[in-house]
């Protein structure tokens, strides 16, 4: 048997294990964004406001959108819209493309704020100049520990 390397990973696979003739694929978790957030929740306003349900919009598109792949968009779930989709429900709703891009747009920026506060981790230039100002006391810890040399030199397993 010849061994050779297949590239998975352009196919979201982190890891690929070969038993015998077949691959055991570990794939990566979707990691939606806040712009994916903001899209899935503008368009399913969009969709509501215009009175389509998933199946609706389906049989509105002649199968362009299936009903499953509306349902994924409206609820965020599987792989974020591909562009061709934003189209063909822009053109369904008939709704300018632009105006609800820069709707999603805007969306996202508050989505990105709301959890940065929320996080409580804002950086700011204040922030940064105190730290500047008075690097020693906002040393690390692992510094000021009197048992750092005896953890240093414990064995690992």
């Amino acid at each position: 048997m010849v061994a050779r390397a297949i590239g998975f990973r352009k196919f979201g696979v982190s890891r690929a294990i070969n038993i015998g003739k077949c691959y055991l694929l570990n794939m990566d978790k979707i990691r939606r964004t806040s712009s994916d957030e903001a899209t899935s929740s503008i368009i399913d306003e969009l969709l509501t406001d215009r009175g389509f349900g998933n199946r609706e919009f389906d049989r509105a598109t002649h199968g362009a959108i299936t009903y499953s792949r509306i349902r994924d968009i409206r609820s965020g779930l599987r792989g974020p819209i591909r562009l061709s989709e934003f189209l063909i429900i822009c053109q369904t709703c008939d709704v300018d493309p632009v105006v609800t891009l820069r709707e999603i747009i805007t969306e996202a920026h508050h989505l990105e704020e709301e959890q940065t506060r929320t996080r409580g981790f804002v950086v700011t230039d204040e922030a940064i100049s105190r730290i500047a100002a008075h690097p020693e006391e906002y040393d690390m810890a692992a510094n000021q520990d009197k048992n750092k040399e005896l953890e240093r030199d414990t064995p690992r397993e």
